[in-house]
């Protein structure tokens, strides 16, 4: 098994129309009077009947994209939310609204009467907006800033006090990035405030119409209609193409924008195809950590980049056991070759056509233990993963950025990022092991205690005393089974997925729920995922908001709370 990989990152866009329309030739402004002409004759008609048209099914006034997750307001001003169903964030309020914003971990919109509410993660003050009318919002990393119908602007959550407290005056859009937070003054210069490590918080002196902040970096339209960013420049994120546009969002490592012809254009981080727009009209977009959409001028929303499908429609042929990975999952036949369905950003679902006894997937690579005992490891190399120890083994695990192996004297050794000693195996020997995101936890093997190293946070090395029997740590959290099958957990427990049921279980997984195999072969889960699923289970994998089921006789069953887009939504690639 494999957790997935949790980058915390804001995820936003707002959108501020200035007093002072761009510079135009002579032929722009008859366009402008032409068009006034035709509103005034729709004003007129609207007139004679007051009330306004239909909604039409499948079309969309808003859309936000979050870390794993895209939020749309509907024409009849519902919320429809799809992706990965983390801490609640798909269950929306019921009611209408007219604006939204989604966040890494929560979301907020704001309803027909100006008052906002927000769900997701349940840090203090997230959840609890002020009261007043307002006119914008916009869901940061665990805070939100909105701005009121007088121009002030509000931020709470559970942030920083300095990032919490907004500068005094009136404005006309406010958006929260990762870490920063910046408004547009009633002249459209930029003011920001919070982190500023990369220059992501400093104010320009030009004027915009309108203004986005992502994790590291900032940028504005300018009244001319040109794009300039600041800050952060990795992967080329604030390298601005030419042209002129009227709105734009800020991702983790790209940027999105309309053209004032209506058409999308991204630019900065390709990782995950989230930059390489469609064609056709937009009004608006929307930029993520590895995906991007826009709201098309028909109602409709056209999305691109990583789309999450690990949970669906694996093979019908039987395998001999099961591994899910971030967002793909892969089955090794009874023949002890591998087949992989899902997503493949990097190559991790491209096993070479060899033989493997065992294997193991992170988010972006995968190793596999051969019948000799050496490993192999494929994927994206990042932290020098596949950079595989020489020697045998007899057991091979993968976390997010990070590998360990025991050998046949039960020694451990672990290779791949190091950033809080997830690598620093410890002394002596292991009878079991299980690498999580940045911590890893393994089973004595002169005691049977279970024993972490790496993060520290949210209590995920605190392991209990005590012996166990088998060992999965997941994103930031592990879970053991004692020798009588009850189910204990440690760690962070931001959703339940700690708290586990009462009863035996033969097999536990974990990512960010957790899961465990019943004796009599069903399965049951607790935290984000807590779908159960009756039948004759052999085996168990949790991934990035599903779960996978191995049954006896090698056939895949997978669910969990990927949720679909609803109609009206399409994605590209």
């Amino acid at each position: 098994m494999r957790p997935a990989c949790l980058f915390v990152v804001a995820v936003l866009a707002a959108t501020a129309c200035s007093d002072e329309p761009p510079a135009g030739d002579d032929a722009a402004d008859e366009g402008v009077e032409a068009e006034a002409a035709t509103t005034a004759a729709g004003a007129s008609a609207e007139a004679a009947d007051p009330s306004p048209p239909p909604p039409v099914p499948g079309t969309f006034i808003d859309v936000s994209a979050g870390f794993w997750h895209t939020c749309a307001i509907r024409s009849d001003g519902g919320i429809e939310c799809w992706g990965v169903n983390r801490s609640g964030l798909l269950d929306a309020p019921e009611g209408q609204f007219k604006a939204i914003s989604a966040g890494p971990g929560h979301n907020c919109a704001i309803r027909l009467d100006g008052g906002i509410e927000c769900w997701g993660e349940e840090f203090p003050g997230i959840a609890d907006p002020p009261d007043g009318e307002f006119i914008e919002v916009s869901a940061g990393a665990r805070y939100t800033c909105a701005l009121r119908d007088d121009g002030d602007v509000d931020c709470w959550g559970a942030a920083d006090v300095e990032l919490l407290t907004p500068p005094g005056g009136h404005f006309t859009a406010v958006v929260a990035g990762h870490r920063h937070a910046c408004v547009l003054r009633d002249g459209g210069t930029v003011l920001c405030w919070g982190a500023n490590e990369e220059g992501q918080a400093e104010g320009r002196a030009q004027r915009f119409s309108d203004i986005a902040a992502g994790a590291d970096h900032t940028c504005g339209v300018k009244l001319d209609g040109t794009v300039e960013c600041w800050g952060s420049d990795y992967l080329a994120k604030s390298d601005a193409p030419g042209g002129t546009f009227t709105t734009l969002a800020a991702g983790v490592d790209h940027t999105c924008a309309v053209s004032t012809g209506g058409t999308a254009e991204c630019w900065g981080s390709d990782a995950h195809g989230a930059t390489p727009a469609p064609g056709g009209q937009f009004r608006k977009v929307a930029a993520a950590a590895d995906h991007s959409c826009g709201l098309r001028t028909d109602g409709t929303i056209q999305c691109w980049g990583r789309r999450l499908i690990a949970g669906a429609e694996p093979p019908s042929e039987p395998f001999a056991s099961l591994v899910a990975g971030g967002d793909h999952t892969c089955g090794l036949r009874p023949d002890g070759t591998i087949e992989c369905w899902g997503t493949d950003l990097v190559g991790q679902m491209e096993p070479p056509g060899r033989r493997f006894n065992t294997m193991t997937t992170g988010n972006y690579f995968a190793c596999g233990l051969r019948p000799d005992g050496t490993i192999e490891c494929w994927g994206f190399d990042r932290f020098g993963v596949l950079d595989v120890p020489d020697g045998t083994f007899h057991t091979v695990t993968a976390g997010v950025g990070h590998a360990c192996a025991l050998r046949g004297d039960g020694t451990v050794e672990c290779w791949g990022s190091n950033s809080h000693g997830q690598a620093d195996a410890p002394a002596g020997t292991l009878a079991a092991i299980s690498a999580g995101s940045s911590h890893t936890c393994g089973i004595r093997l002169d005691t049977g205690e279970a024993q972490c190293w790496g993060n520290p946070y949210a209590g995920r090395l605190d392991s209990p005393l005590g012996a166990f029997i088998a060992v999965a740590a997941g994103d930031s959290h592990t879970c053991g089974l004692r020798p009588d099958g009850i189910a204990e957990c440690w760690g962070s427990n931001s959703h339940g997925q700690t708290e586990a049921p009462e009863g035996a279980f033969t097999a536990v997984s974990t990512g960010m729920h957790s899961c465990g195999l019943r004796p009599g072969g069903s399965v049951e889960c607790w935290g984000t995922d807590e779908a159960t699923s009756e039948g004759d289970f052999a085996g168990i994998e949790v991934g990035q908001g599903y779960t996978c089921g191995l049954r006896r006789d090698g056939t895949v069953e997978c669910w969990g709370t990927l949720r679909a887009p609803p109609e009206g939504v399409t994605y590209t690639g």
